[in-house]
């Protein structure tokens, strides 16, 4: 039998993005969509922290060349910044829809933001496809969501 269970860190050691770097990341793409400039107060507002703790990962994040920042100016996101943020988000919004599909109601940001980050590339993958098949499969979708109305207090 190959035992290959290890602890939660060390499946996530090799991640090259700490959580807290992809939500901020994450985020500023969100703020790059709805406005190109971007200042550090707008990211802290957003993420409910305070402006040093931001000022701080944004100066992080832009010594990983993910983003330029002038001192008291505005964010810009670089390519691979914007590439990392696109993907971030749609994975983001993939495990929320999945989430929303299997009927989670209470606390779904905070599950969404949990699995987000330990989440391996082919499982959100199936997940999309999954989430993709039941969109376009609309009888079956109503089929589920009918069943998980009669099962709803399983736990």
């Amino acid at each position: 039998m190959n035992n290959e269970y290890y602890t939660f860190n060390e499946y996530i050691k090799n991640n090259k993005l700490s959580p807290s770097e992809e939500d901020y990341i994450e985020m500023i793409y969100r703020l790059y969509l709805e406005n190109k400039t971007i200042k550090v107060a707008e990211v802290a507002l957003a993420l409910n922290v305070k402006i040093p703790s931001a000022s701080k990962m944004v100066k992080r994040l832009s010594d990983k060349n993910l983003l330029e920042h002038e001192r008291y100016g505005c964010i810009y996101l670089s390519c691979e910044g914007k590439r990392i943020g696109k993907k971030l988000l749609k994975r983001h919004d993939t495990i929320e829809s999945f989430l929303k599909i299997i009927g989670v109601k209470n606390n779904l940001h905070e599950e969404t933001e949990k699995i987000e980050h330990t989440i391996r590339e082919e499982t959100l993958e199936k997940i999309s496809l999954l989430v993709g098949f039941l969109g376009e499969n609309k009888s079956i979708l109503k089929e589920f969501k009918d069943y998980i109305l009669d099962r709803d207090d399983a736990f």
